[in-house]
């Protein structure tokens, strides 16, 4: 299984930064490369001021792979672009263009184009009905197929998100309920990561800690066991948030026995191999 040191110092050279920048006013660069050797795990404050140094955020809706909303191909790289790089306003901006409206024509295409659209209202609105509505559009434009697409998946989870945002438990059981059933009998694609994910900081929402912490782990071993790291940092990050939400606020939580998360949030010392 990946370690967290391999996972902090694979997300540290994709952002470009130097060991010291990523320490800076943080921990010593000493103790940062001890933990991206695996030789001490951080506490759950160092853990969150390191992913933030990192620009890890919680409503993280990154895809490993983007859909497409039109033949078109440069259009098609444009929105991946925008998205990528979280220019929501302009990517918003580029979705509402005639030219681009034209081009949408499949159904698949029409779920995308609504999908992009509900994540840019997401980021950009302070409200969430106009990202609830265009999210339904998205579902709506799937149809009525029994075997969920991974993009239906991720609509669904981010309407849960949504629903738990706004405090409708109820609702947002259901939608995660939704995205996750039969995930594991799936044809395998990266952004089913991102399912497990938005599951978890659903339930983190709706202060359902225990379901959080074993949602993120079945997320983490999903992952790890295909081949992937793809929202990994993500799912540790919002681990340590949990751990110090229970912290603070001394909740009399009866967690069970959570391998990974017991490994990961406790500040220790790795023994060294004989």
């Amino acid at each position: 299984m990946d370690n967290l040191g391999d996972i902090l110092k694979e997300t540290r050279q994709q952002k470009r930064l130097s060991q010291l920048e990523t320490a800076e006013d943080i921990c010593s660069q000493s103790t940062l490369s001890e933990i991206e050797h695996n030789k001490y795990i951080p506490n759950t404050q160092l853990l969150i001021n390191l992913c933030q140094r990192l620009s890890i955020d919680f409503d993280n809706l990154s895809l490993a792979e983007n859909f497409k909303i039109g033949k078109e191909k440069y259009f098609n790289q444009k929105v991946r672009s925008f998205y990528k790089s979280h220019d929501y306003k302009t990517l918003q901006a580029f979705l509402n263009r005639p030219t681009v409206i034209e081009t949408v024509q499949t159904s698949k295409q029409t779920q995308a184009y609504y999908f992009y659209l509900s994540v840019c209202a997401l980021r950009l609105e302070h409200g969430f009905d106009n990202a609830k509505e265009l999210l339904k559009l998205s579902l709506a434009s799937a149809g009525h197929s029994r075997k969920q697409t991974t993009l239906t998946r991720i609509g669904n989870i981010s309407l849960a998100y949504i629903y738990a945002r706004q405090g409708l438990k109820t609702s947002a059981y259901r939608q995660i309920s939704l995205s996750l059933k039969n995930i594991h009998k799936t044809d395998y694609e990266e952004n089913l990561n991102l399912i497990f994910y938005v599951a978890a900081l659903s339930y983190f929402e709706l202060s359902q800690f225990d379901l959080a912490i074993e949602t993120i782990e079945d997320g983490i071993h999903f992952t790890i066991n295909n081949g992937s790291r793809f929202m990994l940092i993500n799912s540790i990050y919002l681990m340590a948030n949990i751990a110090n939400v229970i912290k603070q606020n001394n909740a009399h939580l009866a967690l069970r026995s959570y391998d990974l998360f017991n490994n990961f949030i406790h500040e220790r010392t790795f023994e060294k191999a004989n």
